[in-house]
């Protein structure tokens, strides 16, 4: 036997034995360069993974992820491949077997090959459920004591109000003043809420920055009483100094009638709090049942997706729409979009699947597979002749450009069909929110030196203002359709918008007025110098097969 085989039996038993070490901690090793990875059995069971071995790794891990603490795991990844610190530690939330979220520390560290590539990781997750119960931070009790407190009352056959209240823009303290800051501003929130709750509230510090509230025999007109002096008490802080604005959103569930566990209690709170930080209601959201038939579809359409995605992305297609050129009034680009179709879910659109595949990280594996399918298209209708299109728009998110490899494919491919960079741009959508703009900007400029292009889209809304202009390497700035459909309503809106396009068109930006639906829009959009447009008035998104025979073949015609 040689030296070799030998090591690798002692590397293999080593991983057995430290499996069996510990029912709190979870051993991983990883081959960065074959993107799997092998868990301990203990981790196989707690977290419900398929199996010991996790192909392809990052996604399937990944997918499993709080999408609140996503960021923070790709930023520790994205530092080791930079060669920041090979060191990995980071604290996120985790779904297990019973698709509960819970709190994990994972440690790890990275080596790398001869060439400075990420090769061999290797390290361990420690499951937090267990702490100390009272919080340092705060002094409050812990969620370990919530779940105690909640327990006990089920046990005497009590019934209340379980409420989670989680502050919606926490990050951007700790992202602005730091970590330090962001553990006094969190005390500062919890003896406010000590100070105005109704005495017999009980109050918590649970993950992150959520907090909870007990109210024994607690109604619906309780709860709704307690949350609005919370509101009150802390929306403004001042804390040395500065003043922080907090806003929160809170999930509400009333006991046993809807949680007679405290598991199930536990659940449904988060999928009440969920259902508030979606609908962006101020106050508190009460668990129902068609909350929980929403989750379980999502659960479902997730399951259902990843199959697709496995199975050589069955179902996916791509759409086009026109973009057309105010000046020849021809269609000379396009925007590429998403479709999905599956006869176990009818009717599903972009709205409901995109953010599915976002928060499962398999946007990165089919927003490839969507830059490929246009080049292709590219390729083909420029062997057949002279093709009219110009400019391709491919929308890629946040998770996708966290993505190291997406540079170095998009060029490989754009080489592979043989298609000049220029025409490929890459658009930004309202999801792609990063919080810091220069981070975004170098990410950015990567695709530009090489000749891709970038646009800016759902521009007035979100990210997406004019004072991201003089940082952002931009091409194309597309105006979200809300601003364009308000243009017939005011002087003052069509002000706005003739004064965007004026500055854009100044500092060499192109702007694409989306949202284009009838003549005097148009009219509007036209006078204001606007060089592109987008709109139902023009044409629907086609199948590429229409959008061929339409805007290809038959080049020469105009359309306005």
């Amino acid at each position: 036997m040689n030296l070799d085989s030998i090591m690798r039996g002692y590397d293999s038993r080593l991983f057995d034995v430290l499996s069996q070490s510990s029912n709190r901690t979870f051993f991983f090793a990883s081959n960065m360069k074959e993107n799997t990875s092998r868990w301990s059995k203990g981790a196989v069971e707690y977290f419900g993974l398929e199996n010991e071995i996790l192909f392809p790794a990052d996604i399937k891990w990944m997918e499993r992820i709080h999408p609140d603490d996503k960021p923070t795991y790709l930023k520790d990844f994205e530092d080791m491949a930079n060669h920041v610190s090979a060191y990995h530690d980071v604290e996120y939330r985790i779904r297990n077997a019973e698709q509960e979220y819970v709190w994990v520390n994972c440690k790890g560290y990275m080596t790398y090959d001869d060439d400075g590539k990420m090769d061999f990781f290797a390290g361990f997750v420690t499951n937090m459920g267990v702490k100390n119960k009272i919080d340092p931070v705060t002094g409050m009790w812990t969620i370990q004591e919530f779940r105690s407190d909640t327990e006990d009352l089920l046990y005497k056959n009590k019934g209340g109000a379980a409420v989670i209240i989680g502050l919606s823009n926490f990050k951007r303290v700790n992202d602005e003043f730091g970590y330090s800051y962001g553990d006094k501003t969190l005390y500062a929130i919890a003896h406010r809420m000590l100070a105005v709750r109704t005495s017999g509230t009980r109050v918590y510090r649970m993950d992150g920055s959520d907090f909870a509230l007990l109210l024994e025999d607690g109604t619906r007109a309780d709860v709704e009483r307690e949350v609005e002096k919370m509101q009150q008490a802390f929306s403004t802080l001042d804390i040395e100094r500065k003043q922080i604005h907090l806003d929160f959103r809170a999930g509400a569930v009333l006991f046993p009638q809807d949680g007679k566990y405290i598991d199930q209690i536990m659940s449904n709170m988060l999928i009440a709090l969920e259902n508030a930080k979606s609908a962006g209601r101020v106050g508190v959201v009460f668990y129902t049942e068609e909350m929980h038939l929403k989750k379980t579809r999502v659960l479902r359409l997730r399951d259902a997706m990843r199959e697709c995605v496995n199975d050589n992305y069955r179902g996916f297609s791509i759409v086009m729409q026109p973009i057309i050129d105010s000046k020849t009034g021809k269609g000379t680009s396009c925007e590429t979009l998403l479709r999905w179709s599956d006869e176990r879910f009818p009717g599903v659109g972009p709205m409901e699947f995109i953010p599915i595949l976002e928060d499962t990280a398999y946007i990165i594996s089919v927003g490839k597979w969507i830059i490929e399918q246009v080049l292709r298209y590219l390729r083909e209708w420029d062997d057949r002749g002279d093709s009219p299109i110009e400019k391709v728009h491919v929308n890629v998110s946040y998770v996708q450009l966290h993505d190291d490899d997406l540079v170095d494919f998009t060029v490989s491919k754009l080489k592979e069909y043989n298609i000049e960079p220029e025409r490929l741009v890459l658009e930004l959508t309202e999801s792609c929110r990063i919080g810091r703009v220069d981070e975004l900007s170098s990410r950015l400029q990567k695709f530009k030196d090489h000749g891709i292009s970038i646009a800016l889209d759902d521009f007035g809304t979100g990210y997406a203002s004019l004072a991201v202009l003089k940082d952002i390497p931009t091409d194309i700035v597309k105006l979200d359709h809300t601003m364009i459909k308000s243009v017939v309503g005011t002087e003052k809106e069509r002000k706005l918008i003739e004064f965007i396009i004026s500055f854009c068109n100044n500092v060499g930006i192109v702007v694409c007025a989306e949202g284009v639906e009838n003549p005097a829009i148009l009219g509007i959009v036209n006078r204001a110098g606007a060089e592109l447009l987008q709109g139902y008035y023009f044409d629907k998104p086609l199948r590429v097969e229409e959008f061929y025979d339409k805007y290809v073949k038959k080049a020469g015609e105009t359309v306005l």
